[in-house]
């Protein structure tokens, strides 16, 4: 791994989620196929990049920096997933939600993983206390590997997209160097991490001083080390 120029050790970290384009722009221009993505968030909003008002893209749009600049200025939230699909910039992509999605995807190609065990937001938001345990452990096997076991990393390029907000404690970010995650760390030809400065304070329970930014640190400390 050391030696792959497709595998950067380091995260690359962005203030806002739709800011992933650009890294995953780059790192398509690098690989003779487009890479899948496996992406840990709290909610993902599915939309079509024409919803806001963002022309679709033509394959292969991922070639001129010009055009992923431009179409980064016009996103806000998550329709970077359906204009990375609809220009051959990726090729899948598998989404782990805390909550389910409001809405089908934008594109056939987009899966979202909903933890049905979890309780619903609002339980989630009014009784934090009784989801903490939960919360504390989101990158164990016990709760990734029902749903992402099947994703094998060593037969395609894939990028590893971690949204902040994933994360509702400090606890939640550990994880041991022999599980699941780890695993998949290691061998996902990109990291890339959104702050989401905003949802992660919004989000984070009682008594959590966590902010976008420490968490980024974090991670990127700990997946550096690992990817090394």
């Amino acid at each position: 791994m050391k030696n792959d120029p497709y595998m950067p050790p380091r995260p690359i970290t962005v203030a806002d989620h739709h800011q992933v384009l650009e890294p995953w722009a780059e790192l398509r221009r690098r690989l003779p196929r487009p890479p899948a993505v496996l992406c840990l968030d709290y909610h993902t909003d599915i939309l079509s990049c024409h919803a806001r008002d963002i022309p679709l893209p033509a394959d292969g749009a991922w070639r001129d920096r010009g055009t992923v600049s431009r179409a980064i200025a016009g996103l806000r939230h998550d329709e970077h997933f359906d204009w990375a699909l609809r220009s051959g910039t990726i090729s899948k992509a598998v989404i782990v939600s805390l909550t389910a999605p409001a809405t089908p995807p934008a594109h056939p190609a987009i899966e979202v993983r909903h933890a049905g065990t979890l309780p619903e937001p609002e339980v989630i938001l009014n009784r934090p206390e009784s989801f903490r345990k939960t919360a504390d452990g989101l990158l164990h096997d016990s709760f990734l590997r029902p749903l992402i076991a099947d994703i094998d990393m060593t037969r395609a390029p894939w990028i590893l997209d971690i949204d902040c907000d994933f994360f509702l404690t400090a606890a939640a970010t550990d994880f041991s160097d022999d599980s699941l995650f780890a695993t998949i760390a290691r061998q996902a030809a990109l990291v890339t991490l959104s702050q989401e400065t905003v949802w992660v304070r919004l989000l984070r329970l009682p008594g959590e001083t966590i902010t976008g930014e420490s968490l980024a640190a974090t991670l990127t400390d700990r997946l550096a080390r690992l990817r090394a």
